[in-house]
C-alpha cells in the first residue's frame, strides 16, 4: 500500500521586511497604487511608526487625503514627535476642510521645527480658513519677505486683504455707514482689486471727513505712485 503524505510547503514565509523592500521599489518606480498596498502588508504582519507615516505620504500623494489621515494619526501614536507626520495630518485635516482640527497639527509641527517654511505655509493659510485674518496674514507676509519670487503667494495675499477689507467693510458700514473709516476701508478693498481711481476717491473722501485719519495720506501716496504720478504722491 503506498501512502499518500501531505505536501510539505517549501516557500518561505511572508515577512514585514519583505514588504517593506517591494514598497520602497515600487514607490521609486512610481507606483504609488503598489506602494501603498505594500505597506499595508507590512503594517498587517508588523506595526511601526515609520511605516505608518510612508502609508500615509503615499496616499497623500494620491491625493487620499482622507485615508492618509489615520495613517499619520497611527504614527504619531507610536512616535509623538514625527515632525513630518504633524505637518501631513495638518495640510490632509486643511484639504478635507477640517480646519480646527488642522490647527493644533500645524502648531504643533511648527514646535518640534521651527521656522519652517511649509508648515509655515499651511499654517497660514489654515488661519485664513478659520476667518482669523490677522493672525495668517502676519505669517503669510513675513513667509513673503523671505519667498519674493513666490506669485502665488503674493496673489493670495493680495486676495486676502481684499477679503479682509471687505469683511472689515461691511462690519463698519454696518454700523457708521457714512464714516470715514468706512470709506478708507473701501479704498483699501477697491486698490487691492486694482481698481485705483475708485480706492483714491474713497480714500479722498474719508480725508475730507476726518483730515487727520492716521494711514489715509500713505494710502493716497501710495495710489498716486502706482499711477505714476510720483511727483504728487
Amino acid at each position: 500500500m503506498v501512502l499518500l503524505w501531505p505536501a510539505v510547503a517549501t516557500g518561505q514565509q511572508r515577512s514585514p521586511e519583505a514588504d517593506l523592500r517591494a514598497a520602497r521599489e515600487a514607490e521609486a518606480a512610481g507606483d504609488l497604487a503598489g506602494a501603498e498596498k505594500a505597506y499595508e502588508r507590512s503594517l498587517a504582519l508588523q506595526e511601526d511608526g515609520r511605516v505608518w507615516e510612508r502609508l500615509g505620504l503615499v496616499r497623500h500623494l494620491q491625493n487620499k487625503f482622507a485615508q492618509a489621515i489615520p495613517a499619520f494619526q497611527k504614527s504619531i501614536r507610536l512616535r509623538p514627535g514625527a515632525w513630518s507626520s504633524h505637518l501631513f495630518l495638518g495640510i490632509d485635516y486643511y484639504r478635507t476642510n477640517q480646519f480646527d482640527r488642522a490647527l493644533p497639527s500645524l502648531v504643533r509641527a511648527l514646535e518640534l521645527k521651527p521656522g519652517e517654511p511649509e508648515a509655515r505655509y499651511w499654517l497660514g493659510v489654515t488661519y485664513l480658513a478659520l476667518k482669523r485674518y490677522l493672525e495668517g496674514l502676519e505669517i503669510l507676509e513675513q513667509l513673503s519677505t523671505e519667498r519674493s519670487q513666490d506669485t502665488e503667494l503674493d496673489h493670495l495675499l493680495a486676495q486676502t486683504y481684499s477679503d479682509y477689507g471687505i469683511a472689515l467693510l461691511n462690519r463698519v458700514a454696518e454700523k457708521h455707514p457714512q464714516s470715514a473709516a468706512a470709506y478708507h476701508v473701501h479704498g483699501l478693498a477697491l486698490e487691492n482689486e486694482g481698481a485705483l481711481e475708485g480706492a483714491l476717491r474713497e480714500y479722498e473722501t474719508a480725508l475730507s471727513l476726518e483730515p487727520g485719519r492716521a494711514g489715509v495720506h500713505q494710502s493716497i501716496g501710495r495710489v498716486l505712485w502706482a499711477q505714476g504720478e510720483r511727483d504728487k504722491a
